[in-house]
């Protein structure tokens, strides 16, 4: 099976990331992030099928005030933020997350020292926890889909 990673066209991604993340959000809600200045969404796929079993976006965007040692980094890391990420259901637990991910983190190393930082979903932190991040702050809730806890790590 011939697997690659690259970055594609975000509307390759749209269906997909709605169906995992957010199948009760109208499907603009899907696209947006990807108006944002300088996003980039990542794609895996299998064989020569173009279809995007798994994916993540970036963009650069400081993180908020009250995650200090998030914070502290960015004056030496430049600050990229990680969101929609997420693998079809019937690919799981075949490392394409993770290969999403090393795509993601190669990337941004090629650019400097930098800070990754999510908005992780509580059911993926231990997917985030095996890929380097570590916790900051107490778990919230967002609105409509769910608990949360902000995870980050460092690149260089």
């Amino acid at each position: 099976m011939l697997i690659t990673v690259a970055i594609v066209d975000p509307a390759m991604t749209y269906a997909l990331r709605h169906r995992v993340l957010r199948p009760d959000a109208p499907l603009a809600e899907t696209a947006e992030i990807n108006s944002l200045p300088g996003a980039l969404t990542f794609g895996l796929t299998c064989d020569d099928d173009a279809e995007v079993i798994s994916t993540a976006t970036i963009y650069p965007e400081d993180p908020p005030p009250h995650l200090t040692p998030i914070v502290a980094l960015t004056s030496t890391h430049r600050p990229w933020r990680l969101r929609a990420v997420a693998t079809h259901e019937a690919h799981r637990s075949q490392g394409h997350g993770a290969r999403v991910m090393t795509a993601v983190l190669d990337h941004l190393a090629g650019r400097g020292p930098t800070v990754l930082w999510c908005n992780a979903r509580s059911d993926a932190r231990d997917f985030y926890l095996r890929e380097g991040f570590v916790t900051e702050g107490e778990t919230f809730t967002i609105e409509g889909i769910g608990p949360h806890q902000v995870m980050y790590r460092t690149i260089v």
